[in-house]
């Protein structure tokens, strides 16, 4: 859910900003877009393209945020947050071909009513069918163990 906020807040802010700045700085209202065909004509087809923005934003942020993340970190802010991490089956840090991999199988899981995501009930690792399909694993890599105050307490 962290990870879905912070895609929304993203999304909102650029079809917000895009739209003020194309008023603010060339005058250009999409739904008022001047007329002309000619190819010159960068001003008339610069307005038309934004009407765009939305669509391909909506299509290209999730994809884009969690590949990056995936690649970069080894986990998205979300994951962070909960202090879970995504490896290779063998422990190594995943790639950008096995992170793409992933989030296209995921894509698939999600696509056929979540189905995919059954098998972390039943498998010993946790996996869901697109990490079996990928090749990760998602473990749990808190950067220091919790404080247990309780622990002490029972002698």
């Amino acid at each position: 859910m962290v990870d879905i906020v912070i895609l929304t807040v993203l999304l909102a802010g650029t079809t917000w900003i895009v739209p003020q700045l194309a008023f603010h700085l060339l005058g250009l209202q999409p739904p008022h877009c001047p007329e002309g065909t000619e190819w010159w004509r960068f001003r008339v087809h610069l307005c038309h393209a934004l009407g765009w923005v939305n669509p391909v934003a909506t299509l290209a942020y999730p994809p884009l945020y969690r590949v990056t993340f995936w690649t970069v970190a080894g986990q998205t802010p979300g994951m962070a947050l909960f202090g879970l991490r995504l490896l290779r089956t063998d422990g190594r840090q995943i790639d950008l071909a096995t992170a793409i991999r992933r989030w296209a199988a995921r894509l698939g899981s999600i696509l056929a009513l979540g189905l995919g995501f059954l098998p972390i009930l039943l498998s010993t690792r946790r996996q869901a069918l697109h990490d079996r399909l990928a090749g990760t694993v998602v473990v749990h890599a808190w950067a220091e163990p919790m404080p247990r105050p309780w622990a002490e307490l029972r002698g």
